[in-house]
């Protein structure tokens, strides 16, 4: 799959917003999601901490990678997210 690289422009409280124009797979030159559109959207996301969120998590899971908050103006346009992986290979 071809993705065009989209820079976000950032917005106050940690927020990144894109403007997609046209049907693509764009990606997020900062974070690494990936978007898959139909149309037009404007997508806003921010990173969150895991410490409000982190006591919803029931064993066996565990917190394994970044939370983040995606809104979208026009959610039918949007078809997928990808979220970057993460992988602790530490002891």
């Amino acid at each position: 799959d071809q993705k065009e690289q989209v820079t976000p422009r950032r917005l106050a409280g940690g927020q990144h917003v894109v403007q997609l124009d046209a049907e693509g797979i764009y990606q997020c030159s900062l974070t690494g999601l990936i978007f898959e559109v139909t149309g037009a959207v404007k997508i806003t996301y921010s990173l969150l901490s895991w410490s409000k969120y982190a006591s919803l998590v029931e064993k066996p899971w565990i917190v394994g990678g970044p939370l983040f908050d995606v809104r979208c103006d026009s959610a039918p346009a949007l078809t997928s997210i990808q979220f970057p992986h993460s992988l602790c290979l530490g002891g």
